[in-house]
């Protein structure tokens, strides 16, 4: 047998390159078809078809407390940042005279009870001898008049008890009064919650028109977002959100939202100013969360909502 050439060796190898090439391009073509074909089945993500920016907000907005009246601060008895209950003493207002006041009234009705109880006693005896004399002035044994001044006097004494328990519910009205006036004195919390600022401390002059205390309530957070007019065709009460975060720090997804108020009122944004285009008109509308987010009161997010 003859050693092969060379050329024979050449000829061989053009022969099987094709062959190669075409087993190469099936192997590479079905690999790269694979992520096509699954990205071609791969729903696709569907649109918002509206965003609007918004704040984490408490339902009902925070609490502003103030004293009823004018006066001095005696006691303070929480701090800020402290949980309270509803109920609970705050603050108190310093009413030496008020406590002395009361302390008279109260005397003032407890001597009027006596005054009318004593007197009340004394009605049966004197009703019993009034119908006595006028017995014995019909029998002709006694002087018509003695009986017609023992019952002037029965008539007396049951209109000096009148007037003594009519003066002890004036008194009584007045000690309810004095009461009402001290507890105004008293600030306590209208209900559960945390107190974000305490703004009086002992000895300070405070007044009734200044804030006292502003209270965080225990109530469920919500988003007040503001939409701009060209997506109000776009929304409707019900329709359901997405909530995420939108500040410095990166933008974390809260639990989902839906739709409950849209404002019928139309007004200028107040989180969004483009000096380009000047304030935008938007729209306010409030969200409800499905379940407690971890936000915060005053925390910006981006809403995008979904039919």
């Amino acid at each position: 047998m003859s050693k092969p050439t060379r050329s024979h060796f050449l000829r061989r190898c053009r022969t099987a390159l094709p062959l190669v090439l075409a087993l190469a391009l099936c192997a590479c073509g079905d690999h790269a078809a694979m992520p096509l074909q699954a990205a071609v089945a791969a729903p696709a993500a569907q649109p918002a078809v509206a965003v609007a920016r918004g704040l984490i907000e408490v339902q009902g907005g925070l609490l502003d407390l103030n004293f009823g009246q004018d006066g001095p601060v005696a006691a303070v008895a929480v701090q800020e940042g402290q949980a309270v209950r509803r109920g609970q003493p705050l603050a108190q207002l310093a009413d030496p005279a008020g406590a002395e006041e009361l302390a008279v009234a109260q005397a003032e009705l407890r001597l009027s009870q006596a005054r009318v109880d004593a007197q009340a006693q004394r009605l049966p005896a004197l009703r019993q001898t009034a119908s006595r004399l006028a017995g014995a002035a019909r029998a002709g044994a006694a002087e018509p008049q003695r009986a017609d001044e023992a019952q002037q006097a029965v008539k007396d004494l049951e209109s000096e008890v009148l007037v003594g328990r009519a003066a002890t519910e004036v008194a009584r009205s007045r000690i309810a009064l004095l009461r009402a006036q001290r507890a105004r004195l008293s600030l306590v919390a209208p209900q559960d919650g945390v107190l974000l600022r305490v703004a009086v401390k002992p000895g300070q002059h405070a007044l009734a028109t200044a804030t006292a205390f502003t209270l965080l309530p225990n109530r469920p957070l919500q988003v007040r977002a503001e939409l701009n007019e060209s997506f109000l065709g776009q929304v409707h009460v019900g329709q359901r959100a997405v909530v995420v975060t939108d500040g410095d720090a990166a933008a974390s997804a809260l639990p989902a939202a839906r739709l409950v108020r849209i404002s019928p009122v139309l007004g200028a944004s107040r989180l969004q100013d483009d000096n380009r285009r000047g304030t935008p008109r938007t729209v306010e509308c409030i969200l409800e969360f499905a379940q407690a987010p971890s936000a915060r009161v005053g925390q910006n997010v981006k809403v995008s909502f979904y039919d």
